[in-house]
């Protein structure tokens, strides 16, 4: 097999492997340029592919082309058509230095720098369903913070101020200490995020001064979420199927990676009930083949674990919303997540400009409580019916999603309750116009700012006195007179019958009451 066919063949097994929006960016243009004395030389468009490339799939890589020509191989990323032609270049310019001025900044990207993002797995769309908001943003906190004090060379963490981890973990101060020491705070962050120390016992470390400080709170961030309980349970009913039918861990782990849809995998059943807790696939796999565990089997158990997180594909969120947006906005946790989960669920393609803003529940205001952790869909409902004002907890929710009707609901919609199908418009940017002033909503339009200065209220214009035309905040027309008049007679005000004698064929000016009696 000549390189050529060698590469077709990895990206063939790569593009059944990986997202469809990262393998399209990265992988797909690569070009394999010459394999020689064990050493495959991969041409990249660009610096950023070819980082990319190096530090997420070049083991990946490696593997399957030692699997493909039964030999070891070492994969080489490269910019554009020659090796040599970049190293000459990086050595001619290497020491050279350049000044960059960057200029016409719109107010919007200078504010919110979209750049800058907190990028997690999808997976916990489906965790969060299990845990709740409030322990997926403590751990996404923990999971930025533990990327900063990662080293390429060594996994020892380091010491870092809370105020890092609080910072991404859209919670206030108060919260966040609080619900560390949540005894069901705690469970649900189990195979996430992981307290070393005891919290009965304190440690102390001698400073600088000389004197005794308290040493920092040790935690462990497992940087690949677990899987969910449902989840979990599934997939090991699957794997000890195959092996209770004497099928090897190595053949069991390959034909569960042969699935072509992962999400079959993670389908429930009935049969699966284990009182066994597994955080990933390597684990039912050490359980099932005892203390030794072949390495093969470990790397398809990997595979296969890597598989299924990333079958939802990631969830980008910006420093700024989660820094400032949910902040100035009030959003709760769950809230905040809600909003998250619809802008992952919506599509936005910064490649090609792309956008799909809408995003539907089918099962309405059910599926919404569902994916926020919550049994309580009337919570739901009252953060879009704004008029409940006893039921009101967090922020102006309509800001970032409002409802669109659709073909399947012929009903009123404040009838259309629990499990009926909804439909949003979801404002994929942060909420600033373009000169990062104003407040806008996802259907475009800009609300009344605090003080009323430079907006427009969404309700419209409330036109004539008498009620007529008048336009509710969900856009349909209301009416004060919801039946016709039973008189062609013009209604005046009884104050003006002593000077008007027309008005007073329509009203007396007395009412007696054996009249209206009789």
């Amino acid at each position: 097999m000549n390189p050529h066919e060698a590469w077709q063949s990895v990206l063939g097994q790569l593009q059944m492997e990986m997202p469809r929006a990262s393998f399209d960016t990265w992988v797909r243009d690569t070009e394999v340029l010459s394999l020689d004395e064990g050493v495959m030389t991969i041409a990249t468009r660009n610096a950023y592919a070819r980082d990319w490339l190096e530090s997420r799939l070049a083991s990946t890589v490696q593997r399957i082309l030692i699997g493909i020509l039964n030999q070891t191989v070492t994969v080489l990323f490269v910019i554009g058509d020659s090796p040599n032609e970049e190293t000459e270049v990086e050595e001619q310019n290497d020491g050279q230095e350049l000044t960059i001025e960057p200029v016409q900044w719109l107010d919007y990207d200078r504010i919110v720098q979209p750049h800058k993002q907190v990028v997690v797995k999808g997976y916990l769309r489906r965790l969060g369903m299990e845990i709740g908001p409030k322990a997926i943003w403590l751990y996404i906190g923990f999971h930025q913070a533990a990327w900063m004090v990662q080293s390429p060379n060594s996994e020892a963490g380091k010491a870092l101020y809370s105020r890092a981890i609080l910072r991404f973990s859209a919670l206030s101060n108060g919260a966040f200490w609080r619900l560390l020491k949540h005894k069901t705070i705690q469970g649900d962050l189990a195979g996430l995020v992981q307290r070393i120390d005891d919290p009965d016992v304190r440690r102390f470390r001698r400073g600088r001064d000389g004197r005794p400080h308290r040493a920092p709170i040790r935690y462990q961030v497992f940087m690949t979420p677990r899987l969910t309980r449902a989840d979990a349970a599934a997939v090991y009913s699957r794997l000890k199927s195959l092996l209770d039918k004497g099928t090897s861990m190595l053949n069991a782990l390959q034909e569960l990676l042969a699935v072509e849809d992962v999400m079959e995998l993670l389908s429930p059943i009935e049969s699966a009930k284990t009182n066994i807790h597994f955080n990933t696939v390597m684990d039912m796999a050490r359980l099932e083949s005892g203390e030794s565990l072949h390495p093969d089997a470990d790397h398809l158990a990997q595979e296969l674990y890597r598989r299924i997180i990333n079958a939802l594909g990631d969830i980008h969120i910006t420093h700024y919303f989660i820094t400032e947006t949910i902040k100035r906005y009030n959003l709760t946790p769950a809230q905040a997540w809600l909003v998250t989960v619809s802008r992952d669920m919506a599509y936005l393609n910064s490649h090609t400009g792309e956008r799909r803003e809408v995003v539907t529940f089918k099962e309405g205001y059910q599926e919404i409580a569902a994916l926020v952790g919550s049994n309580r869909y009337k919570t739901v409902q009252a953060w879009f019916n704004l008029h409940w004002t006893s039921q009101q907890r967090g922020g102006d929710m309509t800001r970032f999603l409002v409802e669109l009707e659709t073909s399947e609901s012929n009903t009123y919609p404040d009838l259309r309750v629990d499990s009926m199908p909804r439909t949003y418009r979801v404002l994929l940017d942060e909420p600033l116009d373009a000169d990062g002033s104003h407040k806008v909503d996802a259907n475009g339009s800009i609300r009344l700012d605090a003080d009323g200065s430079n907006s427009q209220t969404q309700m419209g214009a409330l036109v004539d006195a008498n009620g007529s035309n008048m336009v509710d905040a969900n856009g349909t027309v209301l009416n004060s007179f919801k039946h016709p008049l039973n008189t062609d007679k013009k209604n005046t005000s009884t104050t003006q019958h002593a000077r008007c004698a027309k008005a007073a064929g329509a009203a007396p000016q007395f009412w007696e009451l054996e009249t209206l009696l009789g």
